[in-house]
This record gives structure tokens, sequence and C-alpha cells, in this order.
């Protein structure tokens, strides 16, 4: 380890430089190709999965999602009252003519009664696709949503609910991990106090997580990967990626702040808490790919990609990290603590 961590040190230059053309020619084929991820899966054991097959082949129109349109009248009144009901029919006729959508059971059907509240300002009808919510695509449901939402207004309020339409939601929301990134940032700088050593292990994180997620997206190419696969590779990915390059950045750091210096810092960082990562680093790979042994499709996947994204962080710890320490050196220290270096040798007791 130290002489790898040596060699790193001295060539940080080429270090870099094979990271940065790492990532394009990862980054080039994923924009060419995008990916291909599938949250369509089946227990072929299970009563569910049975019942379903028997549903496709005996009602077909039915075997889809079903999915909720909910309407509420915020004023005085009733959803039977004839304004409201031909612009919620002409509405769910709409809806019913959509791509995929096999049927709607309307509130004012033969069968409706028990869809309409007692005060009768709220009501709901059932849209069927005709497939799983997995299979839909995006641009169907988004049809659906924007076609019932259009007759919002002042008095009506139009609503929506359903596996289909909580996945285009989820789909659709803002990323979480960019508020990660800054909390964790925050702590770092408060605990360095220096912006160096805030900034060093958030790069180290990002880029190796950026790696692993560029080699996944390519590998459902070739696999069938879920995007909750995805979701968990970035979590996984970006707490140990921070963990692992703070764990060495906090012992190149001490020894700097003993008199070392900035290469024998590194040396001893990385042959001491750099081990330590590698074994980590490893231990967790091996139990996230324990998850094949259950040979359950989403959990199988689920173990690869995080195995990915762990064994990429793992390797840029103990390799890009000693070269972006050679970059930066004493700057990673607080400027007291380098003013102390120079007037003061930590080995002179």
């Amino acid at each position: 380890m130290s002489a790898l961590a040596r060699w790193g040190f001295r060539h940080r230059l080429l270090v870099v430089g094979i990271w940065a053309t790492l990532l394009v020619a990862l980054a080039v084929p994923y924009a060419m190709l995008g990916t291909s991820y599938s949250d369509a899966f089946s227990l072929p054991g299970l009563e569910s999965s049975k019942a379903q097959a028997r549903l496709r082949t005996s009602e077909p129109r039915q075997a889809g999602d079903s999915d909720q349109i909910v309407v509420h009248l915020r004023r005085d009144g009733s959803v039977r009252d004839p304004a409201v009901r031909r612009k919620v029919t002409s509405m769910l006729d709409r809806v019913a003519a959509l791509p995929l959508v096999t049927s709607v059971s309307s509130m004012y059907g033969a069968n409706g009664a028990a869809r309409i509240s007692k005060d009768g300002r709220t009501a709901y009808a059932t849209v069927t696709f005709d497939a799983q919510a997995e299979r839909i695509p995006v641009a169907d449901v988004t049809r659906v949503i924007d076609t019932a939402r259009a007759v919002r207004d002042a008095d009506l309020r139009v609503e929506l609910g359903g596996q289909a339409i909580s996945l285009v939601a989820e789909s659709g929301g803002q990323s979480t991990e960019a508020i990660g990134l800054v909390a964790a940032g925050v702590i770092l700088f408060v605990a360095f106090g220096s912006l160096l050593g805030m900034l060093l292990p958030l790069l180290v994180a990002v880029a190796a997580l950026g790696a692993g997620l560029l080699a996944v997206g390519l590998t459902s190419h070739v696999m069938t990967l879920g995007s909750d696969a995805l979701t968990v590779a970035v979590l996984i990915g970006l707490g140990v990626g921070i963990d692992y390059a703070l764990f060495i950045v906090t012992r190149y750091r001490t020894g700097l702040r003993r008199g070392l210096a900035p290469e024998q810092a590194a040396v001893r960082a990385l042959d001491t808490s750099g081990r330590a990562v590698v074994f980590a680093g490893l231990t967790v790979v091996t139990a996230l790919l324990g998850l094949l042994v259950l040979r359950i499709g989403p959990l199988s996947a689920m173990g690869i990609s995080a195995a990915t994204a762990v064994l990429s962080t793992v390797i840029a710890a103990v390799t890009l990290l000693p070269a972006l320490l050679g970059l930066f050196g004493n700057r990673l220290l607080t400027r007291r603590q380098r003013r102390v270096l120079t007037t003061h040798d930590p080995r002179a007791g």
C-alpha cells in the first residue's frame, strides 16, 4: 500500500489524468446509449403471481394497473350537479380514449354510488391500464395526469393516485443527493475549518460515484437492473465514498500536524487508514454480492449496483486520493495550523 501511495503522490497529474480519461470513456457511451433500466420483474412461486397470470389469461383488459382520479367540489353542492357531471364525464371520456387505457369506471356508472361520498362533494373514478405500472411508459401516464387535471378550476379540485401515478411522481421529483452533499460539506467544514479539507472527501466521493454509476448505467444494457438498484447504489456509494476519503484525509492531516512531510504523511495515511478502507470496502462488496444467493432478480440487481459503487469508491480512495493529497499538500490544514508548523517543529516536543 505504501508503494502505491508513494507512486500516486509523485505522479499526481498522471493519476488525475487517468481518472479524467476514465470518466470520459464511461460518459461518452453512456451519453450515446443511455440506460435500459427495467422495473418489471416476477416472482413465479408466489400466489399473487399465479393470480395475476390467470387474470391476464381470462380478463386481459382488467389485468393492468388500476389508478384513481379523485374529484372534490370546493363549494357547496354535489358532484351530481349537472354542470359538474358534464365536466367530469367529458374529462373521463377523454382519459378513456388515451393510449394504454383499457377502461374507466366512472362514479356516474351503474355501480358508481359507492364511489361518491355521503356529502356528495367527493368522488373517484378508476382508470385501468393494459399493463402493470412498471411497464407503462411515463409519457402515457403523464397524458392521463394532464388530461384529468385540465378540468381543475376554482370550484373543482382533481387529484390522482395509484402505483403508476406514484412512479411518475417519483421520477419527476428533485434529487436529494445534492442536499446530502451540501449537508456533508457543512459538517466537514465545521470539523476541519478548511475549505480544501472539506472539498477533498466530497471530490473523491463524487468522482468515484460518478464512475460507478456510469458503469452501472452501461451494465443495464446487458442485464436487468431496476431503477431502485440505482437509488440504492447512490445512497450507499455516496455514504461510504465520503467516509473512506474522510478516514484517510483525517490521518493525513494528523501526520502533517505532527511535522511529517506531505509525502510521508500521505504514505503513512494510506499504509494505515488505507488498508482499513480496502478491508472494509471489500467486506461491504462481499456482503452486497451475497444478495445473489437469494436468486431474486431485484435484490440481485441492487447487490450488483451497490457493490459496483462501493468498489469504485475503494479504488478512488487508494489511487485518486493520494494524487490529490500531492496536489494540495499542507493546504489541507487551516491557516493557523500552517503557521504553527512554520514557527514550531512538533517533532522537537
